[in-house]
């Protein structure tokens, strides 16, 4: 009787510590494989949760299946996350945010708590030759770092494909100065993207030509 209480104990710690963790990604990896054609399944759900979701398809991050829970529910299904859905305005926000006790040395003392967060953002626009631009921004916070990534992709619907746009992306990251702890924001109303360097107190803003940035 005493090893079976021991047992259900450890599962339940087991179970609590696996619900207190956040849904791990690798941005690293997503920064080095996101240069490949997606397709694109035919569905009737609108655009941007559609290209969300081929995307996540392809790069499984766990953000989707929050936006699962979201769109069955009305709920995220994890109290630590926030579900922005506007399909109105071809927007998507999934925010998380964590604490979590330091266990090394570094920016931080051991024992000290610490926030961290996970964002996902996903928009798109119509570009002039008809077909779609589709933005991507991801960001995930260490104990000593963030770690962030921003990806676009032309929607072609009549080939159902999501190509990358790299030229794009290399624009952009230009102008954040390719810093990879610096989390580009996607626009939720209008076109032009915004980022905080940590050295100004106000967000800078990267400009929507019409065409690209």
């Amino acid at each position: 009787m005493k090893r079976l209480l021991i047992i259900a104990l450890l599962a339940a710690i087991t179970t609590i510590t696996a619900s207190a963790q956040p849904y791990d990604y690798d941005v690293d990896q997503l920064r080095d494989e996101w240069n490949k054609t997606i397709t694109v399944p035919n569905s009737d759900a609108p655009i941007v949760e559609k290209l969300f979701q081929a995307w996540n398809k392809k790069f499984p991050t766990g953000f989707a299946e929050i936006f699962d829970t979201y769109k069955k529910t009305g709920k995220p299904g994890d109290d630590d996350f926030k579900v922005d859905y506007a399909p109105k305005n071809g927007f998507i926000e999934i925010f998380g945010e964590y604490y979590f006790i330091a266990d090394v040395d570094g920016n931080y003392l051991k024992g000290d708590t610490i926030t961290k967060n996970q964002i996902c953002q996903a928009v798109y626009w119509n570009l002039p030759n008809g077909n779609k631009l589709f933005g991507v921004s991801v960001l995930v916070t260490g104990e000593c770092f963030d770690n962030c990534a921003v990806f676009f992709y032309e929607y072609n619907a009549a080939k159902g494909t999501l190509a990358p746009r790299a030229d794009i992306v290399k624009r952009v990251m230009d102008k954040v100065g390719d810093d990879t702890e610096i989390f580009v924001q996607l626009p939720k109303v209008g076109r032009d993207l915004r980022y905080n360097d940590f050295n100004s107190l106000n967000d800078k803003i990267i400009k929507w030509n019409g065409n690209g940035f």
